[in-house]
Parts: structure tokens; sequence; C-alpha cells
């Protein structure tokens, strides 16, 4: 299995936080990654030769780490070799872009067409031509995705969402909004499915890695008070509530993560 991520063009970066590559085949024992909690929803495009489950796919947030696997949702056999690209997407964005409920969604792989989003599904075939180019990969996925986002208009309340994404700020993101709590709160399901708490929380976890994988991880105390945790035990508990493990556990497994591959974790 071949695992590769990389940022889109700068136009796209408001939008789509990072393209996942990932090719090889189903007998994955081998290869077991755990997947970390996220607050972004995500289209995939994947390929495989069973062609029923050939197709686009969007996956909402999971707040909950799990071993990484296709869906039965994906209806793939165990000998299918697989070509895989995940585009994950900041917070709100896919709710803008197509409309979704993302309150209304399950914990599963949605196909595009049961979500009757309209677009163009040649993409597929170009992917998988250009398999062993990562450039053309790229070059294919930014044209694809300027196209789509051409016409597309940001709100405010689209980037407030963002922001709270980047800098952790529950009480400036409330402030910034014009419309009373309550309404914020509904809003925020519809667009996300989760709550602003909920995305400050994972976004925070994700600046804890980042400490971690810079090695910082033994000042603690500092890094409690930096990331604005209550203190160091409240800083453990979180790591542990998203990861599954203890600190040295997860310390001694990282590899065993997938997203703890990528260069640099927001």
């Amino acid at each position: 299995m071949k695992i590769q991520s990389f940022k889109p063009e700068y136009s796209l970066l408001n939008f789509i936080k990072y393209y996942w590559v990932i090719s090889g085949n189903y007998k994955i024992s081998s290869h077991k990654k755990i997947l970390l909690p996220y607050s972004e929803s995500c289209l995939i495009f994947l390929i495989t030769n069973n062609k029923n489950s050939t197709g686009i796919y969007l996956c909402p947030p999971n707040i909950k780490p799990h071993e990484w696997y296709f869906s039965p949702s994906f209806d793939m056999k165990m000998n299918d070799e697989f070509f895989y690209v995940d585009i994950s997407f900041y917070p709100g964005v896919l709710h803008e872009l197509f409309k979704i409920p993302f309150n209304k969604l399950d914990n599963r792989a949605y196909s595009i067409d049961e979500l009757s989003i309209k677009i163009d599904k040649s993409i597929l075939d170009r992917l998988y031509d250009n398999r062993n180019n990562q450039y053309e990969i790229q070059n294919i996925l930014n044209r694809y995705f300027f196209q789509l986002f051409y016409n597309f208009s940001e709100n405010e309340f689209l980037s407030n969402i963002r922001n709270l994404h980047f800098n952790c700020q529950l009480d400036e993101f409330y402030n910034n909004s014009k419309l009373s709590i309550r309404q914020v709160q509904r809003d925020m399901n519809k667009f996300t499915g989760l709550n602003a708490r909920t995305i400050q929380r994972i976004s925070r976890f994700y600046k804890l890695l980042n400490c971690i994988k810079e090695q910082n991880y033994k000042s603690l105390a500092f890094i409690s008070q930096d990331l604005e945790f209550y203190d160091q035990s409240h800083l453990l508990k979180e790591l542990k509530y998203f990861t599954g493990v203890p600190l040295k556990d997860f310390i001694d497994n990282s590899s065993k993560y997938l997203q703890f591959q990528m260069k640099e974790l927001t």
C-alpha cells in the first residue's frame, strides 16, 4: 500500500485541506492503520477492479479513532486492487457547495448518487490513467476543483467556522457571529454535523500532535498552557479520548496512525 498527501493549489486553500492518494490492494491485514478523529468532510474518488464499488463517495466527519478500512458501502472484495483519492474539505464547505444537511447523515460513506450530487465522474478515468504520475494527479485535481469552486461564494458563517478550525478560539467564534447562540448551534450542526466545541477540541488536538511530532511532548505543562488546556491532566485526557490510548502508547505506536505520517498536522 502506497500513501501520499499534498496540499491543493493556492486558490483552493480556503476550501480544501489536503489531497490523499492511496493505492494498493484490499489485503491490508499487514498494513493496518488507525484513522484519528477529523472534523472535515471528505469526497472519495475510488477506483477498483470491482465495478460495483468504483465511484465517488462522501464521508461525514468522524470523532472517534478507528481502524482504516473501506466500509461495506464500497462493496469491495478482499482481493480487489484499488486507487483511492481522498479530498479533505474544511468543515462546512461541502454543505455550502452541495447544500447537504450534515446533521441528517449517518456515520458512513454515501455515494454521490445517493445524495443527488451532480458532479463530473469522468475524473475517475483521468485519475486512474495517470495513477503513477503524482504531478499529473495534482494537476487533474486542481483543475477539477478550480472549476467546481469557480462561482463559489463563501459566506461569513463559513469563514468563521474555518477560523475556529485554525485558531481554536471558541469565544471568538461566537462573538463574531451576528446570530443568537441557539441559531449558531443549529446552523453549525447543519453545516458540519458537529458542534463548535467539538471542532475546537479536534483542531486543538491536532496542534498537540504537531508538538508531539516536534518532540516537544516532554514540556507538557507548557504545552497545556499554550494550547489552553485546563492543565496537564486535561491535555492527557484529551489525547487519550481522541487516540484511544495513553500518551506513551501513542508515541510508541505512532506509525500506526495514518494522519501522523503527514508532514504537518493543522
